[in-house]
């Protein structure tokens, strides 16, 4: 009511003002005194039926002005209402958008694993069927009776069966070797001939049968040594070989073995992780006397001279300016009473052919490969696409690897792009996969060529490469710039990866 009464207070004064310099006008000038009785009594009349008529227009006015606020409650409380569905439909439209990329990606890798499991694990791309696949099962399982269920897609209309021989795809016979190597061992072979006169019949044909057998033993040597004594000086011991024998005695130092004999040893106890109790129990059984504590010995210094050949093999592969490969992989390792998941690293340097196995508590962690690496300054580390390599080549992460170049490993791009085109059914991903295929392609070329390094640099620096090159970093960036909201998971990490 406070607002209707403003709102004609407000209109009162604009009529004032419109009729403020009007001069007054005096109505009953001329009437006699019952005109003017007369006139007092219609004005009288007039007024109280104006008032009469404002008073119902303001009770009416009440009753609108109730109503107005009743229909101002309702319209905040619709707004409000409103506002709350609208952030709920877009909560549930987020939710929605999750759940098909989450959808998406789990048929994805539910595609992957019937492909590892059922499918070609080549990796190459696979041609789409333009017509889906006919399914018995399916058909019977929709015919319900009616003749628009019944489907006969999966029934042969062909004609005939018969194939053309011409029509046949020739076989690609360009890496059949031209002849096959023999099985045969290097050395001569201990023949074993028949006693013919056994032979209880006529003798039509002799040949050999070859055979291979392999034998382990140990093989007791003994080197003559003479103690003599030369003029002027102390007796010593010393050997001296004649013709046909070893130069110098061939037993490791503080040992009685051979380099040979401890390289076994360790082999079988290091690689092929034989206990210690089955290695003596084997020495033992080949017929040697020797006690627990001395094969010990002999494993601790075996081990020593292979920690220096390490560091040796490490100052060669990590040299200044060396380009190198890593990568890691898991392997069980046995803790006591059993297994655990632990991982292995390899470092490879192309240049020097070293390659050097490297572990570290079993771990997977960044930390195992830069105490490693050390303070080696490397030129470039190519590696797949594991975020534990993402440190190298970038000075926000690491300022010791900041000018080592980290490079992507072809291979492994393909074969993200090959798994986001068959799995994530991302057309463009072909394309991709066709241009770095064309660089292997090139690669193998070069090496039937036999093209020197030189001239393989000069080849890869040609206008046909730089092409593929431009037209490879010109597609990248046209798909980084898109909307990758519906992205496949493997099209988006092959992506992220090259």
């Amino acid at each position: 009511m406070i607002d209707l009464q403003d709102i004609i207070t407000t209109k009162r004064e604009l009529l004032s003002r419109e009729t403020y310099s009007r001069n007054p006008i005096n109505y009953s000038a001329g009437m006699a005194e019952d005109q003017k009785e007369r006139y007092i009594q219609y004005l009288s009349e007039q007024n109280q039926d104006l008032r009469l008529t404002s008073d119902a227009m303001k009770l009416v006015l009440e009753d609108f002005m109730a109503q107005m606020k009743d229909l101002k409650a309702q319209v905040s409380s619709m707004e409000s209402k409103h506002a709350d569905l609208e952030n709920r439909l877009s909560e549930e439209h987020k939710l929605r958008k999750s759940a098909e990329r989450k959808i998406k990606s789990l048929q994805e890798k539910l595609d992957y694993a019937h492909q590892e499991r059922f499918g070609d694990r080549r990796q190459k791309i696979q041609s789409k069927a333009k017509t889906s696949d006919s399914d018995r099962r399916k058909e019977k399982d929709d015919y319900d009776g009616t003749d628009d269920t019944l489907r006969t897609d999966s029934v042969d209309h062909a004609p005939s069966q018969e194939v053309k021989e011409s029509s046949r795809k020739e076989r690609d016979l360009s890496n059949r070797p031209d002849g096959y190597k023999r099985m045969g061992v290097v050395g001569e072979a201990t023949e074993h001939p028949s006693d013919l006169t056994k032979v209880p019949g006529r003798l039509i044909e002799r040949r050999m049968v070859r055979v291979f057998s392999f034998r382990t033993f140990l093989t007791e040597e003994c080197f003559e040594m003479v103690h003599y004594a030369e003029p002027g000086k102390k007796p010593k011991w010393g050997y001296f070989p004649s013709e046909g024998h070893p130069e110098v005695v061939t037993s490791f130092e503080g040992t009685r073995a051979t380099p040979e004999f401890l390289q076994a040893i360790a082999y079988e106890v290091y690689v092929k992780n034989v206990t210690f109790g089955l290695l003596h129990q084997w020495l033992t059984d080949m017929g040697m006397t020797i006690s627990k504590n001395t094969l010990r010995n002999w494993l601790k210094k075996g081990k020593t001279y292979l920690d220096e050949l390490v560091c040796v093999l490490k100052s060669i592969a990590l040299e200044k300016d060396s380009i190198v490969n890593c990568d890691e992989t898991w392997c069980k390792v046995r803790k006591y009473d059993h297994y655990k998941k632990c991982y292995i690293w390899v470092l490879v340097n192309k240049a020097q052919k070293t390659a050097i196995f490297f572990y570290e508590n079993g771990s997977r962690g960044r930390d195992v490969l830069t105490d490693f690496l050390g303070d080696a300054e490397l030129k470039s580390i190519m590696s797949d696409g594991y975020n534990a390599y993402v440190f190298i080549g970038n000075e926000l992460k690491s300022a010791r690897f900041k000018d080592t170049v980290h490079q992507v490993c072809m291979s492994h791009a393909k074969n993200k792009f090959v798994k986001a085109s068959n799995q994530g059914g991302e057309p463009t991903a072909e394309r991709f996969s066709e241009i770095l295929k064309e660089f292997f392609m090139r690669e193998r070329k070069y090496d039937d060529a036999g093209l020197t390094p030189k001239e393989r640099f000069r080849e890869r620096q040609s206008l046909a490469t730089k092409e593929l090159l431009i037209e490879l970093r010109s597609l990248l960036d046209s798909e980084l710039t898109k909307d990758s909201e519906f992205r496949s998971q493997y099209y988006r990490e092959a992506l992220n990866y090259l």
